[in-house]
């Protein structure tokens, strides 16, 4: 563990992004494990987090490795999406199939396909409520340190009853702030204009007058910032070029008091010690 100092300043401006974790391309759960052990070892006390990320076993992991450490550590998930009938009754053979998707071509094409297809959503109040508690139960606590609306449209987010569901979710106290998790800048620019919101995520590169306008905004209204993207900023650069893309996109991030958390989403341990090496140097405003 690293003392006190600018390096844990730094670090815990950091948050370990879970999407991957618990899916069937992920590495085997000791793994996953070990990552989120490794995470919290070099400083980071964020974690992010969804009911679906892995079918639900993102949050089991996450819960199970981090269950003696709950008051340390800040847990934002994400409810308003759910799996096809198709994809739950897949589920009970998700260990069966596992290996043989990861050693398939075809298997892993599948799977990136069917990762980039639109899941159904429900925003009622029932199903948030639902979803809430049962990925508590599989988190292994009795709250949230954050729940979010998950990537609602334009109209939910207007209409903010889905929001107040939420508010239903925190005075119960299952969750001590709820704010919405943006597919872009235009819609976390119309989450602002509900008062309620208190946390957005949204990605944040490559950064636009738009982002800039959004950063403005969130200034002064105390907002907490959750920044993704960062690191596939140069996805489309090969080899050092797209690392060093990646690198000034981070540093950028870290650096601006306006984001509070900026997410790393890697399932390998060797890509998330690069970054927090890559740290080092940054000089960064105080958490958040």
């Amino acid at each position: 563990m690293n003392g006190p100092g600018q390096l844990d300043i730094v670090q815990q401006r950091l948050g370990l992004g879970c999407a991957r974790l618990g899916s069937v391309l992920a590495r085997d759960q000791s793994d996953c494990s070990q990552l989120i052990q490794t995470a919290f070892d070099r400083g980071i006390r964020f974690f992010d987090t969804a009911n679906i990320y892995g079918q639900g076993d993102s949050e089991r992991i996450l819960g199970k490795a981090l269950r003696d450490r709950r008051k340390q550590i800040t847990i934002a998930t994400k409810a308003g999406q759910y799996f096809p009938a198709w994809m739950q009754l897949a589920k009970p053979i998700k260990r069966i199939i596992t290996p043989l998707i990861r050693g398939s071509g075809a298997g892993r094409r599948m799977v990136s396909r069917v990762r980039g297809a639109a899941l159904p959503q429900d925003f009622s109040e029932r199903s948030l409520r639902i979803s809430v508690e049962a990925s508590l139960r599989r988190l292994n606590t009795d709250y949230a340190d954050i729940v979010l609306l998950h990537s609602p449209p334009a109209n939910v987010i207007a209409d903010g009853e889905a929001l107040s569901a939420l508010e239903k979710i925190r005075a119960a106290g299952k969750a001590i702030k709820v704010g919405i998790s943006c597919e872009d800048v235009g819609s976390a620019l119309l989450a602002l204009d509900d008062g309620r919101v208190e946390a957005i995520e949204l990605p944040l590169w490559p950064v636009t007058e738009e982002t800039e306008r959004f950063l403005d905004r969130v200034r002064c209204r105390g907002i907490f910032v959750i920044g993704r993207g960062v690191m596939g900023t140069g996805s489309q650069t090969p080899g050092i070029d797209r690392w060093s893309r990646a690198r000034e996109a981070l540093v950028a991030s870290v650096s601006r008091p306006e984001i509070n958390r900026v997410l790393i989403g890697t399932t390998r341990i060797s890509h998330l010690e690069q970054v927090l090496d890559t740290v080092q140097s940054i000089k960064a405003p105080p958490c958040s």
